[in-house]
C-alpha cells in the first residue's frame, strides 16, 4: 500500500482534477482525506496496485499545474 499526499490551492476545480486523474489510474483507492486549510487543500490518499500504476498516477498528478506539492511513500500496515 502506498501513501500519496498532495497540496493544491483551495479550489474545487483543482480538487476535481485530482479526483479525475485518480479515477483513470489502475489502482484501488483505499482511503482519501481532504483537509481544508487557510488557502489550500491537503489531499491524503492510500492506494493499492502495481508499482508502475502508482508511479503513473504520481507522475500524472505531478504534471497538474494546480498541484503545488506531492509526496509519496510506503505505508507500514503493521503500524
Amino acid at each position: 500500500m502506498r501513501r500519496i499526499s498532495i497540496s493544491t490551492p483551495k479550489s474545487l476545480d483543482a480538487l476535481g482534477r485530482v479526483i479525475a486523474i485518480t479515477r483513470r489510474a489502475k489502482v484501488q483507492l483505499v482511503d482519501m482525506v481532504v483537509a481544508s486549510e487557510d488557502s489550500m487543500y491537503r489531499v491524503h490518499m492510500k492506494v493499492e496496485g502495481p508499482h508502475d500504476e502508482v508511479q503513473w498516477l504520481v507522475a500524472k498528478l505531478d504534471k497538474l499545474p494546480e498541484v503545488l506539492r506531492i509526496d509519496e511513500g510506503d505505508i507500514d500496515i503493521n503500524y
